[in-house]
């Protein structure tokens, strides 16, 4: 419980953190500029998760045993590494060629410019995910927290001496990026490592390989989830558009503090375990916990929106009250994915999340396809809020198959019910 309410704080820190910067640059630039600005950095942010094949998974699941040697993951890591960071500067180079010339005159040079977080954001990744398999919780959260922090930072500093540009705001990130990358390569070493020791695992590769794949199916999907919006509507709307959808996604991404705290403890968690039976029980725990909370979270914060958004970001945004609405009914379900799916992937059926999610896929790309021409933003919304629904119930149902009963999941007993009443008033009145 310690390990989860520190991750709930640190992820409510950097979500927190996320938010400011996003207000700051929608008050700053305004929806049309905000809209080119996140047209510019969807290809290289997206191909970062595309090309690095499940081992972002593999690396916590592994990192995770203790029997393994941690040198031969790193070494493993490092050589797929630097082959994804070539796939993946290739692929972003001609895809940001073919996106990006509807928009400013530099945008395409700056997206370039931006593939080079691809490499930075693949080594920072694993060494970070390398010391989350390995339990150290404190440090993984103070990494989190570097990019989100600078950022913040950083935008304000450039405002202040009146440079702030969406140019500067690309090489801002590089140098981010590259600080992150830095400092996590310095915790590695010290608490793992200690000393540069190269070895190539063949044997272990192949491991994380058919493990990663596995998982990268899934993660692709999950991806194409969370992007397919964004993208449609860069390509078939404007920036403006773009912009004001940005606001709501971003809004609606504050539900997911909790579901992702629980995450980083749940998946090495489950894996750790040495029995089938307790990996189950720790994953049903896990769930019913987060699940009774959730809902009453994802409620009062949908209520609170109407008054958030033009208060915060201005009322230049209002058009994003509705869609940030529709999208938190759609982040009650994929949060709460999220966690059963931590559950489950540590259980040793990574499978699982890659049918659900790509289920969800199809429903994201066929449903916003068809609905943004005909409802602009707002069928965009509801396909995606849709699509989330679908794999949350996918999830419950292979859940059930695994002998994770649905009704032990979603619906928790009397006493457990008013366990966590008792736990609330505790907790806010001591």
């Amino acid at each position: 419980m310690k390990n989860i309410i520190q991750n709930i704080g640190a992820n409510l820190l950097i979500t927190i953190l996320g938010l400011v910067g996003s207000i700051i640059l929608a008050r700053w630039l305004g929806p049309s500029q905000r809209g080119v600005f996140a047209a510019i950095i969807l290809i290289p942010s997206t191909l970062q998760y595309f090309v690095n094949l499940g081992l972002s998974s593999a690396t916590v699941y592994f990192s995770a045993q203790a029997d393994i040697n941690k040198h031969h993951i790193w070494n493993s890591l490092i050589i797929m590494a630097i082959a994804q960071s070539i796939i993946g500067l290739l692929l972003g180079w001609g895809i940001i060629d073919f996106y990006l010339p509807k928009y400013a005159e530099n945008a395409i040079q700056l997206g370039h410019l931006y593939l080079m977080t691809i490499p930075l954001g693949l080594f920072g990744m694993y060494a970070t995910y390398m010391l989350q398999g390995a339990s150290y919780f404190k440090t993984t959260n103070i990494l989190k927290c570097i990019v989100p922090i600078g950022y913040c930072v950083g935008i304000v500093t450039l405002k202040i001496w009146g440079i702030l540009s969406i140019t500067n705001l690309v090489y801002l990130q590089l140098f981010i990026q590259s600080c992150y990358l830095l400092i996590a390569l310095w915790f590695l070493y010290r608490f793992i490592l200690q000393r540069f020791l190269f070895y190539f695992d063949h044997a272990l590769s192949r491991k994380m390989l058919n493990y990663g794949m596995r998982v990268w199916f899934g993660d692709v999907s999950q991806l194409a989830n969370s992007r397919i919006d964004q993208f449609l509507i860069g390509a078939l709307l404007n920036s403006h558009d773009l912009g004001i959808y940005t606001i709501a996604v971003s809004t609606a991404g504050f539900t997911g503090v909790i579901a992702n705290a629980v995450r980083t403890i749940i998946v090495p968690t489950v894996a750790g375990e040495n029995t089938f039976s307790k990996q189950m029980e720790s994953t049903v725990l896990f769930f019913k916990s987060y699940w009774i909370f959730s809902l009453l979270f994802h409620f009062i914060f949908a209520l609170s929106i109407s008054i958030l958004i033009p208060l915060v970001f201005g009322n230049e945004y209002s058009e994003s009250i509705a869609l940030c609405q529709i999208l938190i009914i759609g982040s009650l379900f994929i949060n709460a994915k999220t966690v059963l799916g931590g559950g489950i992937q540590g259980m040793g059926f990574p499978e699982i999340i890659s049918i659900v999610e790509f289920i969800g896929m199809i429903l994201s790309l066929v449903l916003s396809y068809f609905l943004i021409k005909t409802n602009g933003l707002i069928g965009v919304s509801m396909a995606i809020s849709s699509a989330y629904f679908s794999q949350f119930i996918g999830l419950i149902i292979f859940a059930d198959k695994k002998e994770i009963s649905y009704k032990n999941l979603l619906f928790p007993s009397k006493k457990e019910i008013n366990y966590y009443l008792r736990f609330l008033k505790t907790l806010f009145y001591g």
